[in-house]
């Protein structure tokens, strides 16, 4: 090879090995990511007045406020079955679900958190913890009224 060639070589190994000119910027945050366990999401409803995990199948993750909205569905037809119910309302609607900095999560929805039963406040505090894979508190939000902070009284 010639010293030209050499150079030529080498300018075209500078020139690929320079980047695509994408520069550095800092952190870009977004929302919670999706998450679920093994097999779907753990949406959390009622066995008479006792709090009972369920796994629904899903065929991709969700972010938690879908996963709250399956949860605003209530059981299936298997889990009625099953003498499962809800005490979460339809309407609800969640705005967003957000955690601060000490794992403190915010779930902002349309509906009045005052009018909700002990055992729906308990159902979406638990589906958002898992939802979440948090173990922080969950404050309910809407308009200017709250329900919380609460944290899930099963463990998990």
């Amino acid at each position: 090879m010639t010293r030209r060639h050499l150079l030529a070589w080498a300018a075209l190994i500078a020139l690929l090995t320079a980047g695509c000119g994408v520069r550095p910027s800092g952190v870009i945050t977004g929302g919670p990511a999706p998450t679920e366990p093994a097999g779907g999401v753990r949406l959390y409803f009622l066995a008479g007045s006792s709090l009972t995990p369920v796994l629904r199948p899903t065929r991709r993750p969700l972010w938690p406020a879908q996963t709250l909205a399956l949860l605003q569905q209530g059981p299936t037809g298997d889990e009625r079955a099953a003498d499962l119910t809800s005490e979460v309302p339809l309407g609800l609607d969640p705005l967003t679900v957000t955690t601060d900095a000490s794992g403190n999560v915010d779930v902002v929805v349309s509906a009045d958190v005052t009018t909700l039963s002990a055992a729906a406040v308990d159902q979406i505090v638990c589906t958002v913890r898992d939802a979440l894979s948090a173990a922080g508190p969950v404050t309910l939000t809407s308009g200017a009224a709250t329900r919380g902070p609460r944290t899930c009284p099963l463990t998990g």
